[in-house]
């Protein structure tokens, strides 16, 4: 072979050589971006876990997205949290309302936070409890959920559950059990939130209740009812506003409305369900009117909270009222999860009565415009 082809030949093996070499760097980069975009997802860098697209799809899928009990345990989501209200009556008659709620955070390390109030109706006494440690108590339960956090254990699985919570001011200790079937919220248990992300959610709205309660030194025999909602992703709370209501009504029907709003105050969604007799109706904005009739100021935040509401359901012949049974109810959250909110036990009164909870986030206060 001549020298002139020589280097030709030796150009060609050059040239196909360092396409070969930039072949593999591209394919190296590539897959060095996949796994970066699965790292950053999984620790809830990213927003969502699914598109608007997908979600929709799976939307008209029809089909329920939540399997149970195994969705009662622990997930790897950025979002998790178990969460439960109740209204108690003493042997005495003696009122008590409550909220108990376990928060998990799966960012680069994995952190539970636990927040509680205790209400006594009947004084107008209430007390609150926080704390956050690191880690997931409940990492080792497969089926449902067990996080024993010192004094404070919540474990659950498949409707039969056990709370527990002390402080130097109240104390309680619970039994329950579902009373109803599992509501899955969006009807397939997957609610989009836009650039926010997607969650899943199920609600167990009514639970009986048996177990003791009350302030200390003061606790009595103790029955009522619980609501219990399980809600997980890819999505970021701060990211949302919102006005959520809870309502048990005298009849046997259970209503749960939510009202979302973006970071800036602007409506993002508006849904819920109405569950009796073991039949879930899906509301939609067009089902649901409802009205802030008076609000509170808190002393703390000076947030102006909406806490006063009228609901209109008309196709369920509902017009009714909300009165909270106690103002003050603001959880100051800034030592765990660094915000504010109000969450505490309403009242309900007119075409039906009943009981409820109620949570209104600062956020959701820019949209309300007292």
């Amino acid at each position: 072979m001549s020298t002139r082809k020589k280097i030709r030949v030796k150009r060609k093996s050059r040239r196909a050589i360092k396409r070969r070499n930039y072949s593999l760097l591209a394919l190296a980069l590539i897959i060095l971006a996949i796994g970066l975009f699965a790292l950053l997802r999984a620790q809830g860098m990213l927003p969502a876990n699914e598109t608007a697209d997908d979600w929709y799809a799976l939307e008209k899928e029809d089909r329920v997205l939540v399997s149970l009990p195994a969705d009662d345990a622990a997930h790897e989501n950025y979002t998790e949290w178990w969460y439960y209200n109740g209204h108690l009556q003493g042997q005495d008659g003696h009122k008590y309302s409550f909220h108990f709620a376990v928060f998990l955070l799966n960012a680069f390390a994995s952190h539970t936070v636990v927040h509680a109030s205790f209400l006594d109706e009947e004084t107008g006494q209430r007390y609150s409890y926080q704390a956050r440690t690191g880690g997931n108590p409940s990492r080792d339960a497969p089926q449902g959920f067990d996080f024993r956090m010192g004094e404070w254990l919540m474990r659950g699985v498949n409707g039969v559950d056990r709370l527990q919570g002390r402080t130097a001011q109240f104390s309680f200790n619970l039994d329950l059990n579902s009373q109803t079937a599992p509501v899955f919220q969006g009807g397939t248990g997957l609610l989009d939130f836009g650039e926010a992300g997607t969650s899943y959610y199920y609600s167990r709205p009514r639970m009986g209740i048996a177990g003791y309660a009350g302030l200390r030194g003061k606790e009595q025999a103790v029955s009522g009812s619980a609501w219990f909602d399980h809600q997980w992703g890819d999505f970021r709370a701060t990211q949302l506003g919102w006005e959520w209501f809870a309502l048990q009504l005298d009849d046997g029907a259970d209503i749960m409305l939510y009202q979302l709003y973006s970071s800036d105050g602007e409506p993002l969604l508006v849904s819920g369900t109405y569950s009796k007799n073991g039949v879930t109706t899906l509301l939609g904005a067009e089902d649901i009117v409802t009205r802030p009739l008076s609000y509170w100021q808190s002393p703390l935040s000076t947030y102006k909270y909406p806490l006063k509401w009228a609901i209109e359901i008309p196709k369920q012949q509902i017009k009714i009222s909300l009165t909270p049974s106690h103002k003050r109810s603001e959880f100051d959250a800034r030592k765990t999860t660094y915000n504010l909110y109000w969450e505490g036990a309403v009242q309900v009164y007119g075409s039906h009565k009943g009981r409820g909870f109620l949570e209104v986030s600062p956020v959701a206060i820019k949209a309300d415009k007292p």
